[in-house]
Order: structure tokens, then sequence, then C-alpha cells
């Protein structure tokens, strides 16, 4: 399903600022032969989402990965190999940089758009007020094999085969025993390994030992290849299963996304399609119409609706309601013309249904339709089968 992208500008959002909900794991592995960055994205909202940006003349092309809304980056990787994520973090006031100026954007999408290798990006970071990590921090790593974590004023090079990062500031505790169990997992399991264990096998097993369940789940998991353009992505901390994307192939596909639980998806656990909207399909522009429908989740799951109302409208999902409860959803077209009603229904845990069949709405069909008195667009509404004997008139 493509979304629109929300351009975040002035400040640097990350889902996770609760100080009381603090995960998430980031890494950097090479050796000579290979190179992968790694993450668990730990959080309680299953709507998680994959896009694609190809390349421009100016930019480089990438794929961020995120959710839908204000918090749709939340980490990404571009064709020249060059990957970040990021992480909550407790508050750190950020001292050195408050004199300059702070970048106007996403500066971390931004680096992704034109930079290459990590001192490529440590140079633009430079440049800018970094309050904007007061509450988080951030690995990047390359496919040369280079990696760094920047928390607030401060820069971690990478100094051994792996560097890894989850919720705390290395700058507090830079000594074991370190203030996190994920972090102690990983970076046993790192220094008891060897150069040739490496692989994308390895990384996951590295992101499963340390993966969260309960309230705030692991809803995806990333290991990019980096020397090679590919993402293998897992879904809710499942390091059995996963798709493997193709940069360049998604590229020649043009800006697009993925609903990350769609790539996984069991039709079995998913709801019903919805039934056909069923309202009023011949209106008048301007008014408030109301549209119902109902689904099916096997699982009685709560679900939640998202209608396509055909005028580019913003997309919103509606609920959560009860499996097999009808809804009664409003709209209003602001103009003329015919459009296609759909809708799709997604369970608590993110599968998603096929879309329903469509209704065709029309506004107005017959230009007398807007000279007609109130009475008229009153039994309309209640009587849809009074329009149909009235187009015959």
């Amino acid at each position: 399903m493509k979304k629109l992208i929300i351009i975040i500008t002035g400040i640097f959002i990350i889902v996770g600022f609760n100080s009381t909900v603090l995960s998430c794991t980031v890494f950097h592995v090479s050796n000579e032969n290979v190179v992968f960055g790694g993450n668990n994205e730990d959080w309680s909202d299953p709507d998680t989402y994959i896009y694609f940006i190809p390349p421009t003349d100016l930019e480089y092309g990438r794929a961020i990965v995120g959710y839908s809304g204000n918090y749709w980056i939340q980490g990404g990787v571009n064709e020249h190999g060059l990957f970040w994520d990021g992480l909550a973090a407790p508050y750190l006031e950020v001292l050195n940089s408050t004199e300059k100026p702070y970048f106007n954007g996403h500066i971390f999408d931004y680096i992704l758009s034109v930079c290459d290798t990590c001192e490529e990006a440590i140079n633009i970071l430079d440049q800018y007020n970094m309050g904007i990590l007061e509450r988080s921090q951030i690995l990047m790593g390359d496919k040369y094999g280079d990696s760094f974590i920047i928390e607030g004023d401060i820069i971690h090079r990478k100094s051994d085969y792996f560097q890894l990062s989850t919720n705390f500031y290395l700058s507090k505790y830079p000594n074991p025993p370190f203030p996190c169990w994920r972090y102690n997992t990983a970076i046993d399991i790192f220094q008891s390994s060897s150069l040739n264990d490496i692989s994308v096998d390895f990384c996951a097993s590295v992101l499963d030992a340390v993966h969260q369940e309960g309230a705030y789940p692991t809803q995806y998991s990333n290991v990019y290849d980096l020397k090679n353009g590919l993402i293998y992505l897992y879904y809710y901390h499942d390091y059995d299963n996963f798709v493997v994307l193709n940069l360049s192939e998604e590229f020649e596909l043009g800006y697009h996304s993925y609903s990350i639980p769609s790539l996984f998806i069991n039709n079995s656990e998913s709801p019903s399609k919805p039934s056909k909207p069923q309202g009023i399909n011949i209106g008048k522009s301007g008014v408030e119409y109301f549209y119902q429908t109902s689904s099916i989740d096997p699982n009685n799951d709560n679900i939640s609706y998202l209608f396509d109302w055909g005028d580019l409208s913003e997309e919103i999902w509606y609920g959560p309601y009860e499996s097999g409860e009808t809804i009664n959803v409003s709209h209003v077209w602001d103009v003329k013309g015919e459009f296609f009603v759909k809708v799709k229904a997604k369970d608590e845990f993110g599968y998603e249904s096929e879309w329903s069949d469509p209704l065709t709405v029309t506004m107005p069909r017959l230009k007398t339709y807007d000279q007609l008195p109130n009475i008229f667009l009153w039994l309309f509404e209640r009587f849809p089968s009074l329009q149909a004997y009235f187009s015959l008139i």
C-alpha cells in the first residue's frame, strides 16, 4: 500500500522517547569479505512499512524502514551501502553544538541521499546543532567496514570487527557491567565469535538472542548486506522466515512501499474481505454521507478499517472495532465526479485483508441533481432504490 511520505522538519523524531520504554538493538559487523548492518525495531505499534525512494540526478536511491505518519522513518540504507538506525535513550544535554544551526529537514535521510561513507556523514553532522539527539542516538555504518555511534555531541568510532548500540550511552557506561541485558547478550556473542562466523544467519542469530516480547515486542528486524545491496527482512521476531529485497530491483519499480506484515501475511490469519460499502451512491458535493461495512477476523481479533474514497483524501484507519461489528463512517467529497469507494480491514497484529468490491459514487451523476429540492436528496439517502427510478425519468 502506498503511503504519502511525511517529511519531518526542524526536529528528529524517534519512536519510543518515553523513558519508561527503551528498547531496540543496532549493530555493524564486517571482515574482509562481508559487511552487515543489523537492527531490531522494538515497539508497540504493528503498523510497520518499508519505503523505496529511487535515485535521481541529485539524490541516491534509498530504502526507509519505519511506520506510517509522523514516525515513518526509523532507519534506512542507500544504494551505496550506507545504513543507519536510531535508538531512544534517556535525556542527555547537548552542549558543544548549540551555536550551530539546525538542519532544515531530516538530516539522516539527507545523509543517505548524498553520502557514500561514514566520514562524509560525520562531516555533515559536524555542521549542525545536535540538540535533535537529546533523547536518542544513532548508529551508522558503511560497506567499507567503518561505523560510528553519535550521542549528542559525542561520536564513538568502530574499533573492533563489530560495533553495537542499545539504549544507554557509552559515554556514561564505557566499561562493563553494562546496564542493558540486550547489550550484554550481544557483546558476549560477538566476543566469543570469530571473523569467519560473520554471515546473514549469524546476524539473525544475534537479533534473535536480543529480541523483545510482551507489550513492546520486536516488530521487525533487518540484516543489511551492505556490499551487495540486499535487505533481509524479518517480521515479529520470527527469524526462521525472511524476505530478501534487492535495492536495485526495487528502485526500478519507482517510488513504492510495502506494509511489512503484508509481506509475511498468512491469509488464514487475516480478516475477511470487508463487505462492499453500503450507502448513497448519488449525492451532492460538500455534503456528508455515511457508509457501512463489516469484516470478520478468524481469531476474533479487533479490526480497524481503511477507506479509499477515490479522491486522494488522507488515509485514515478507523477503529479498532469488534470482529463482525458493522461500522458507520462518513465522508465529504469536495468536488464533483465519479468515485470508487473501497475498504480493507486490518487486525490488531497488522494482518490485512484484501480490498472490498468497490461502490461507485457520483457527485452528482446528473447536473439536475444540483437543483433538486433537499427533500429529494433526503429521500435518496434513505431509499437508494429511488435513485435508479429517478435516472429513468
